[in-house]
């Protein structure tokens, strides 16, 4: 039985681990009713503030293969079908949401990141305890990850859990091979870097082996793997060799655009490795290949998308003895004649790319806290675009639209717009406060219906509540 075969009739192929764990109660997973039926409609916009039920601090939203909508919304999960008016409201308790949140394993850690599958399926990331320090308490090590859901349009049911983590027995703390010092966390218990799953892309490239791919990134790692169709790809699962790592099965982990570099940390210039955290990935349609970004570097893992174990595809650009040049600079950065005279955590350095959406054709869009936009185009080469006047050069979500190659830009500041040549931003359409102050911290398209929808995900602020925003228009 193969991983992540997406179809609904293979829901409990897709989930496999959890499938033993049983759905929660019916009468619970159903959620509450659908939320008063929306009244901010127009123009093609339609907007599901804290009147319309929403909740009130919205950290992504996302659609499957069939157009239903997933919000993931802290310490609360939203969806609904394409064509219904509301969303139904979930608790993470009554969905089945992993509880690892707390040493007791009573609570679900927020839920920060969502990725729709084929029809029905959806992957939600969870933000875990710490970022990425071995030394943290074994618990925290453990908290976070990813669960794979199932949704009918009423009911909606965790399927499985992902640990991205790595099995124990691979290598010590200090990545050297054992024996390892006695009490070595990583060699006992596997490396567990990557609680935060801040970003989650679905391979959506049908027919091809790669498809169901889920790519995540998150604290320290950012490309982390849940393999689809496994058994085709000659992955050899261990995990039944070790007790208690049954949630990494197929778990692929990782990789990162990592430089050791100065940096300050903790007020103190020092020679620092900086694998970061990262919120910005994307696969390439043209090649499927994954991009992601971190603080400081972009890179793609070139090749993964033509060949069976794809996670083992190098990191593009590579790693090289003159770290400062390690990787994609999208912002390049000046050269100090002193190498210790440059600051990974300076602004004037950081790429600080909070996001990245890829068009049909292959170009590369690029969002930067700092920067604004750059376009990379399928030759390679690289462009700026500045923001529109007011919005502090803080480009927090960017997608392409698939429907004419324009460019959909969430602001830091507060609000969106939309570049075709030209700039427009929602305040042109006089939408509900939230819409136009709140953060927006990720955008989403589906791409599947008719035409297709766009979904802005609005975060709480010192202004008030977000919400979700849909664009159905031209």
């Amino acid at each position: 039985m193969s991983m992540l075969r997406w179809g609904a009739a293979a829901a409990c192929a897709a989930a496999l681990v959890g499938c033993g764990d049983g759905p929660a109660p019916a009468s619970a997973a159903k959620g509450g009713p659908p939320t008063a039926t929306p009244t901010l409609s127009k123009d093609g916009f339609t907007f599901y503030g804290a009147a319309q039920g929403m909740a009130p601090d919205v950290w992504d939203v996302t659609a499957d293969e069939a157009g239903n909508v997933y919000v993931a919304a802290g310490d609360v999960l939203l969806a609904k079908k394409r064509g219904d008016a509301a969303f139904r409201r979930f608790d993470p308790g009554s969905v089945g949401i992993t509880r690892n949140c707390d040493e007791g394993k009573t609570t679900a850690c927020p839920i920060v990141s969502a990725g729709g599958g084929a029809p029905g399926v959806a992957v939600v990331g969870l933000q875990g305890l710490g970022t990425d320090g071995d030394s943290d308490p074994d618990w925290w090590l453990d908290s976070g990850g990813a669960d794979v859901l199932s949704f009918d349009g009423e009911l909606l049911v965790k399927k499985r859990h992902v640990q991205v983590s790595g099995l124990p027995h691979q290598f010590c703390m200090d990545h050297t091979a054992g024996p390892c010092s006695i009490g070595d966390a990583t060699w006992e218990k596997g490396r567990r870097k990557v609680r935060q799953i801040l970003r989650v892309a679905v391979n959506h490239r049908a027919g091809t082996l790669h498809y169901g791919d889920v790519w995540m990134a998150g604290t320290h790692g950012s490309f982390n793997l849940l393999v689809a169709n496994p058994d085709r790809r000659g992955w050899v699962d261990e995990t039944s060799s070790y007790p208690g790592t049954a949630d990494r099965r197929f778990v692929w982990e990782h990789d990162h655009p990592a430089m050791t570099v100065w940096a300050t940390i903790g007020g103190t210039k020092q020679l620092a490795f900086t694998a970061g955290t990262t919120s910005a990935l994307a696969i390439d349609p043209t090649t499927g290949d994954p991009w992601a970004a971190n603080e400081t570097r972009l890179a793609s893992k070139r090749g993964a998308g033509s060949i069976a174990d794809g996670w083992n595809a190098p990191m593009w650009p590579p790693w090289r003895l003159t770290e400062i040049d390690s990787h994609l600079d999208v912002w390049p950065d000046a050269r100090p004649p002193n190498p210790a005279d440059y600051d990974a955590t300076d602004p004037r350095w950081m790429d600080a790319v909070s996001s990245l959406s890829f068009c049909d054709d292959g170009t590369l869009w690029i969002a930067s806290n700092l920067h604004g936009l750059a376009r990379r185009a399928p030759d390679g080469s690289i462009s700026y675009l500045s923001l529109p006047g007011g919005k502090g050069g803080s480009a927090s979500a960017v997608a392409c639209d698939p429907s004419d190659g324009s460019v959909w830009v969430g602001f830091g500041w507060g609000g969106f717009g939309r570049w075709n040549g030209g700039w427009w931003t929602i305040e042109d359409a006089s939408p509900p406060a939230f819409a136009a102050q709140a953060p927006v911290r990720a955008i989403q398209i589906d791409r599947w219906a008719s035409p297709r929808i766009v979904y802005v995900a609005h975060a709480a602020s010192r202004l008030g509540p977000g919400g979700v925003t849909a664009y159905s228009g031209r």
